[in-house]
């Protein structure tokens, strides 16, 4: 995937927006006014305030984010009794987004912070803000916030390995607990494994409910796991479906929300041939959008049908010029409760936009490696990514000799987007225009953090974050979808009984 590397790159130099000075970000007025508007009474409804005797202020249906819980995963290779554990030497890195995210300023007093096993490992401060500290050698790590630092917080770990036995790099984003999670990852090659890492935010345990789908339907009966509050549980795959080419994972937690990811590892004999940890994708539906898949010699596109019905789904590549023409074959049909693989189009190498239609629900990702087959390499999973209603974030670990690029996409009509860097501490932003089935790439060398605040248009917004370090047959990469972050949450109108 060299070539993909290297063509992507000067694609994305050619593309790279002249980014001004700190200006601030200007969203559409529809938007704004989306954030914060004053109470109405629905009509024939029942006000409780002419019954109390009082007159209603008007109350904001949405207020600005007072707390924010997000785990992520730490060291991923490590914690399985009688499995060896594996040194990553990773970073984590939490970053505050700047106060021009807000919808209205964020006053008072509040806190930010990284925490592990044996405590707090790092403080944020201010607005925009970045610390960075070694990954805990067990266990996961919580950013938690509260207050004036909740709204537009987030964080990401990475680590960089080049080593005999394990190669890759992989970025992982730091996520919110959910209850109903789908991971794409992981296959049936000589010396593949695939971690899944379960982490529990909350206060009490949560049980998990894990569930293997294959190319046949269903592995394995669902295995139950419980997740320590505050801490992780981690199940090696190859137990359960250690066969299965094309493993989707279903985890569904009752008792709480947990956080998942799995990490597909490879080592064929003595030769690595790359690491990745997937985080979930896009919850099920008929529109998939992979917002940043690296095409190169061999691109496949995995899809899971979960539902009780098989799905016939067609791909389209999107790129800077909108839809690529192609000859091959797109469409492929997934078994009920199945898995199914199409490899991607013969295209010239670069960053591409896939879009799956498909005629039921289904959940997909993309596969991409990178090196000779026969030789060391790298592998990078592209998942499906959420749409960005208000505001997304990533944070950018200083990880030496590595540079990312943006690549964002506006389906179903065009979008604008306010597209913020702050590098060295101060903040640079441009407005982006998205045609509708069209890409756009912007570079984040030496940025610290990337913001993307939406602005106007009817299109459904996502985008994706593409990492590579070294060059032609040393290359390795990591993709990671752009996850919304909390600024607002709703409120309700209620008022005393008489």
């Amino acid at each position: 995937m060299s070539r993909a590397v290297d063509t992507a790159r000067r694609g994305l130099r050619a593309l790279r927006p002249a980014l001004p000075g700190a200006t601030r970000v200007v969203a559409g007025a529809g938007a704004a006014a989306g954030l914060v508007w004053a109470a109405t009474t629905v009509p024939g409804a029942l006000d409780l305030a002419a019954a109390s005797g009082s007159a209603a202020a008007p109350v904001a249906r949405t207020s600005l984010a007072t707390s924010v819980a997000a785990m992520c995963p730490g060291t991923e290779l490590s914690g399985i009794p009688g499995v060896d554990d594996r040194r990553v030497d990773g970073r984590v890195e939490a970053v505050t987004g700047p106060e021009d995210l807000l919808p209205v300023p964020a006053d008072g007093a509040g806190r930010a912070r990284l925490v592990g096993d044996d405590g707090t490992l790092a403080e944020l401060t201010a607005r925009p803000d970045a610390v960075e500290e070694d990954l805990p050698d067990t266990g996961p790590v919580l950013l938690t916030a509260d207050g004036a630092l909740a709204p537009a917080v987030t964080a990401t770990q990475e680590w960089l390995r080049t080593s005999s036995d394990l190669r890759g790099l992989v970025t992982t984003p730091c996520l919110p607990a959910s209850s109903d999670l789908w991971l794409v990852g992981g296959g049936d090659g000589p010396g593949r494994q695939e971690r899944l890492v379960l982490a529990n935010p909350g206060g009490n345990p949560v049980t998990a409910t894990v569930t293997v789908l294959g190319g046949a339907g269903s592995v394995a009966p669902p295995q139950a796991q419980t997740v320590p509050a505050g801490g992780r549980t981690t199940l090696l795959l190859d137990a359960v479906a250690g066969t299965e080419a094309m493993p989707v994972v279903h985890v569904v937690a009752d008792g709480g929300g947990l956080h998942a990811t799995l990490t597909d590892t490879w080592l064929d004999g003595s030769t690595p041939l790359g690491a990745e940890t997937v985080v979930p994708t896009a919850a099920p539906g008929t529109v998939q959008v992979v917002p940043a898949t690296v095409v190169s010699g061999r691109t496949t596109l995995r899809v899971a049908a979960p539902g009780e019905d098989e799905a016939v789904a067609s791909v389209t590549l999107l790129g800077p010029k909108g839809p690529v023409a192609t000859t091959e074959d797109t469409v492929l049909t997934v078994p009920a409760e199945g898995v199914g693989e199409l490899r991607l189009p013969d295209v010239p190498d670069g960053v591409y936009t896939a879009v799956v239609r498909a005629d039921v629900p289904v959940v997909a990702a993309t596969l991409s490696t990178v090196g000779d087959p026969e030789s060391r390499g790298d592998l990078a999973w592209s998942v499906s990514a959420p749409v960005v209603t208000e505001v997304a974030g990533l944070a950018l670990p200083d990880t030496p000799k590595v540079s990312r690029t943006l690549h964002l996409v506006s389906t179903g009509g065009a979008s604008t987007a306010d597209v913020t860097l702050v590098v060295d501490g101060e903040e640079r932003t441009r407005t982006v225009d998205l045609l509708s089935e069209r890409s756009t790439d912007v570079d984040l060398e030496d940025a610290s953090a990337v913001w993307v605040r939406r602005g106007s248009g009817a299109g459904a917004l996502r985008g994706g974050v593409v990492s590579t370090a070294g060059r032609g047959g040393s290359a390795v990469l990591s993709v990671v979808p752009l996850e919304p972050v909390a600024v607002t949450s709703p409120v309700s109108r209620s008022f005393p009984m008489p």
